[in-house]
């Protein structure tokens, strides 16, 4: 699925395989996606749920009129973000690109040039997302076995700390290890000594964006000139 039109005709023509009420049904659809997108599905995972009621139930899912009927009672996909909370790591968000000195090509000029502000939230982030940022920090290449591991370490981390402390606890770990001529780590259990550090970052990078007044969602659709 490359658009929430093509899951919606989907859902229409595929699942529920309508022939009367398909622009009734094609609207609602349209307007059930986006709220399950910010959820933190994806139109891939929208549509495994569909065909997997479609195959589990095909005689409801030819009289079904909504989408919500299906994906209400589905819990959504494993994302360790909660709602309504303002992230500081930029695992986390989504933000407008810093502004750029360019030469005009035409007046051979250096131009500043610039987008409008926006800084959001993203609406997923799994455990799954978390490792791979600790692999990648880390210069780790893992193993099935050394996943599986890492995944029940992690969980029991989160249970602990905040998903902004741990993030920037291994920040703080890659950047004091560095200074120390130390090997980054290897087990995740060992970020438990960069919890303080990584507060501090925090408390940096909040300082900083209220100094702003960019301590808030700035969404795309009311964004402002931010020079």
């Amino acid at each position: 699925m490359n658009s929430v039109q093509d899951l919606a005709n989907y859902f229409v023509y595929h699942i529920t395989q309508s022939t009367v009420g398909i622009e009734g049904r094609i609207k609602s659809a349209l307007t059930s996606i986006p709220k399950l997108l910010d959820k933190g599905w994806t139109l891939g995972e929208i549509k495994d749920q569909l065909d997997l009621f479609a195959y589990t139930y095909p005689q409801i899912a030819t009289n079904l009129y909504h989408i919500d009927e299906i994906m209400n009672h589905i819990d959504p996909p494993n994302n360790l973000m909660e709602k309504d909370v303002f992230y500081y790591h930029s695992e986390l968000r989504e933000m407008s690109s810093p502004p750029k000195i360019i030469r005009d090509k035409q007046s051979g000029e250096l131009v500043r040039k610039t987008e409008d502000f926006y800084l959001e939230m993203k609406s997923r982030y799994t455990l799954q997302d978390l490792m791979n940022y600790w692999y990648k920090k880390m210069n780790i290449q893992p193993t099935d076995h050394m996943m599986k591991q890492d995944e029940g370490k992690f969980k029991y981390i989160l249970g602990n700390y905040t998903l902004d402390e741990v993030l920037f606890s291994i920040d703080a770990s890659v950047i004091l290890r560095k200074e120390r001529q130390q090997r980054l780590l290897r087990n995740a259990f060992e970020l438990d000594k960069y919890i303080e550090d990584a507060r501090e970052l925090i408390r940096r990078k909040e300082n900083v964006h209220k100094t702003g007044g960019i301590n808030r969602e700035f969404r795309r659709e009311q964004t402002v000139a931010y020079h």
